[in-house]
C-alpha cells in the first residue's frame, strides 16, 4: 500500500488512527499496540501477500534468535555461533531475493554462457527490515540486553510508517516508547505533548505529501522521457536530465520520510529523520550526515568500525571507507550502476579525508557547488538503467555546446522552483518543529492543501511508486 493512494489516504489511516485514539481517549490503553501491530502486517499484506510469509519468518528467526542469545546460557563460542548463524540467514534470505540473478547474469558473462534467470520477486522492504534486525541482533550480541516481549519486537520491525522504505530505526530508540504506549505514564488525551504530536505529525505529512505530488511526481514525468533518449540528447538537454532527477529523488525520498515520521508522530511514537538539507552540504562528508542519515549511521556502526573505523594504517583507514561505500551501493541494488555509484562516494570520501587531513579547506560557498555537482553527477549511475546509458549522459555532459533546450524545455520552471526550496527555505523538519504562535493555522494551511492535492492527483492519474521502494 502506498502512501500516495486512495486505499491509504482515505480507508486504512483514518480507520487505524480513529481505532488508535478512540481506544486512547477511553483510557483502553491495552489495545494500543495490537491496533498498531494488526495495523501494519495489514498495511503489508495489502499489496504484498505472498511476500508476507517472508517477513514473518524473519521476525521470527531473529526474534528466537535475541532471546536465544540472553536465555539459554550458552557458552561463549556457542553463543557467537548462534549469532553468525543468525547473521548468515539475514544475509543470505537477503542475498537469495537480491543478488542471484545478478550473479547469475555475472556467471554467464565470465564463462560466455547464455544468461538464466530465476523468477524471483523481490520482498517489499526486505533490505530496510533485513538491516533493522541485524542491528537489533548485533546489540542483543554484545550488550547481552533481554527482550521478552514478542508484541513490541514484531511491532518494532513491521511499523507501517517506517517499513517498506525507512528510515532505519534503532530498537533501543522505538520499542521503549511501543511499551510505554500501555502505560499510565504513556500518552495522555488532554495531554500538551499530545497536541504537539498531533500539530506537528500533520505538517510533516502533508509537506511530505505535497513533495511527493507537487515536485517528485512532475519532474519523473521528464526524467523518464529524457533516460529513453539519452544518445539523442544535446548538452543542455543532458544537463537538464540530470538535475531533474538530482531534485526528483530527493523530494521523492525525502517527501516519504516525512509522511512516514509525520504519521508516526500521530500515533506519539517519534521515529528519526532522515534528511537535513543534504544539497546544502560542504562537502562529501558533510552530504552523508544529511542524507539517508539512518542508512548512513547503520553503516557506521555496523559496518565501517567492525571493519577497523579509524583504527590502524592510513591505508587502512582508506580501505574501510571505500569498501563501506562500495557495499552501501551494493545494498541499494543489484546492478553494476549501483556498485559505481558507491564506488565514487566511496571514492569522493576517501579524497576528502586526504584533502582535509592535509589542512586544506574550501570556501563555503564553493564547498556547495563542488560537493552538488559531484552528487548531481553520480546520481546519473544510481538511475540510469546500465553502465552505456550512463556513460553516454555524462560524456554529453562534458563536452560544451550552445544548444537549445529541446526535449525538456518545459522542465525548467520545475528546475527553478526546486532549487529555491532546497537553498533558499527551511527543511520541513524546521517548520514543523517551529515555535510560532501560527502553528497550528500553518498545519491547517499545509493539510488542506495536501488534502486537495491527493484528491486531485488520486482521481485523476495512478500514483508511482516511491522510488526506494525498489531497495
Amino acid at each position: 500500500m502506498l502512501f500516495v493512494t486512495r486505499e491509504f489516504f482515505l480507508g486504512f489511516l483514518p480507520i487505524v488512527l480513529a481505532a488508535f485514539h478512540i481506544s486512547l481517549a477511553l483510557g483502553f490503553r491495552k489495545l494500543l499496540l495490537p491496533i498498531l501491530l494488526v495495523g501494519s502486517v495489514v498495511f503489508y499484506a495489502w499489496g504484498n501477500p505472498s511476500e508476507t510469509p517472508i517477513l514473518i519468518v524473519s521476525i521470527l528467526v531473529n526474534y528466537l534468535t535475541g532471546r536465544g542469545l540472553v536465555d539459554l546460557g550458552l557458552s561463549p563460542s556457542r553463543r557467537k555461533a548462534l549469532f553468525i548463524l543468525a547473521l548468515t540467514f539475514n544475509l543470505g534470505m537477503l542475498a537469495f531475493f537480491k543478488y542471484t540473478n545478478f550473479a547469475l547474469d555475472n556467471l554467464a558473462a565470465v564463462f560466455d554462457l547464455a544468461p538464466r534467470h530465476i523468477n524471483i520477486a523481490l520482498p517489499i522492504g526486505i533490505s530496510f527490515y533485513t538491516f533493522t534486525q541485524i542491528a537489533f541482533l548485533t546489540d542483543i550480541y554484545k550488550n547481552g540486553e533481554r527482550q521478552r516481549d514478542i508484541a513490541s519486537y514484531g511491532l518494532f520491525v513491521t511499523y507501517f510508517p517506517h517499513l517498506v522504505a525507512g528510515p532505519i530505526i534503532h530498537w533501543r530508540d522505538v520499542m521503549p516508547q511501543f511499551r510505554i504506549l500501555g502505560r499510565k505514564e504513556g500518552l495522555s488525551f488532554a495531554s500538551s505533548a499530545y497536541a504537539t504530536f498531533l500539530i506537528e505529525g500533520i505538517c510533516l505529512f502533508s509537506i511530505g505529501l505535497i513533495k511527493k505530488l507537487l515536485i517528485a511526481d512532475q519532474l519523473s514525468v521528464f526524467v523518464n522521457l529524457g533516460y529513453k533518449a539519452v544518445p539523442s540528447l544535446g548538452f543542455t538537454d543532458a544537463w537538464l536530465l540530470s538535475l531533474a532527477y538530482t531534485f526528483q529523488l530527493y523530494f521523492d525520498f525525502s517527501g516519504y520520510a516525512d509522511m512516514a515520521v509525520g504519521i508516526s508522530l500521530l500515533f506519539g511514537i517519534r521515529i528519526p529523520y532522515n534528511f537535513n538539507s543534504p544539497y546544502i552540504a560542504v562537502s562529501i562528508q558533510d552530504f552523508w550526515r544529511r542524507w539517508h542519515m539512518t542508512l548512513s549511521r547503520w553503516l557506521r556502526d555496523y559496518l565501517y568500525i567492525p571493519l577497523g573505523g579509524n583504527r590502524g594504517s592510513s591505508a587502512m583507514i582508506y580501505r574501510n571507507l571505500f569498501l563501506t561505500f562500495l557495499l552501501g551501493g551494493l545494498w541499494h541494488g543489484a546492478a553494476w550502476t549501483f556498485i559505481i555509484w558507491g564506488a565514487l562516494h566511496g571514492l569522493g570520501c576517501c579524497v576528502h579525508r586526504l584533502w582535509s587531513t592535509a589542512g586544506y579547506r574550501m570556501p563555503k560557498l564553493v564547498g556547495i557547488v563542488v560537493t552538488f555537482l559531484f552528487i548531481n553527477m553520480t546520481w546519473v549511475y544510481f538511475r540510469a538503467p546500465d553502465l552505456a546509458t550512463a556513460n553516454t549522459l555524462l560524456l554529453t555532459m562534458a563536452k560544451p555546446q550552445f544548444d537549445a533546450p529541446a526535449l525538456l524545455f518545459a522542465v525548467r520552471p520545475l528546475l527553478v522552483i526546486s532549487a529555491l526550496l532546497v537553498w533558499f527555505c527551511p527543511n520541513s523538519q524546521a517548520i514543523a518543529s517551529a515555535d510560532w504562535r501560527g502553528r497550528i493555522a500553518l498545519s491547517g494551511a499545509f493539510a488542506g492543501v495536501a488534502a486537495i492535492v491527493a484528491m486531485v492527483a488520486t482521481n485523476t492519474s495512478i500514483s508511482s511508486p516511491f522510488i526506494y521502494y525498489n531497495f
